[in-house]
């Protein structure tokens, strides 16, 4: 599906999910800003800086946009932005996205857990070395 400009610039994503953070709302709105932009001829932003971009959390306290949404959103402008090169079928850019597993998909058993001496047990450092 190829996404025009005025989607771009008329998208509405959904708030986080309770409990969650989501991604930093004044991050995503400055790329899709670039992605308006760029689907106006304006700017020159690539698939692959659209498929590499890391968003920040928002304030503890505050929520920010569903992950998901933006995430589907976004994998939608990659392949605007390679057909509008001509390389849709030529270069695939990897769906790390959708691919890669997210923080809580962790499993906390896989997780190295490390064992420190308390406190009052540690051995005192000389200033020799």
């Amino acid at each position: 599906m190829a996404i025009t400009a005025d989607e771009a610039r008329t998208v509405a994503f959904p708030d986080s999910g309770f409990g969650r953070r989501g991604y930093a709302k004044r991050e995503v709105d400055a790329l899709l800003d670039r992605i308006t932009a760029t689907l106006s001829d304006q700017d020159d932003l690539t698939a692959a800086e659209v498929h590499h971009i890391q968003f920040g959390r928002p304030p503890i306290g505050r929520r920010g946009y569903d992950e998901k949404s933006v995430d589907e959103f976004l994998d939608a402008v990659e392949d605007t932005l390679l057909a509008r090169t001509g390389a849709a079928g030529a270069h695939h850019v990897p769906s790390a996205r959708t691919e890669s597993p997210t923080v809580t998909d962790v499993p906390t058993a896989d997780i190295p857990v490390v064992h420190l001496p308390p406190a009052d047990q540690t051995p005192e450092r000389s200033r020799d070395g």
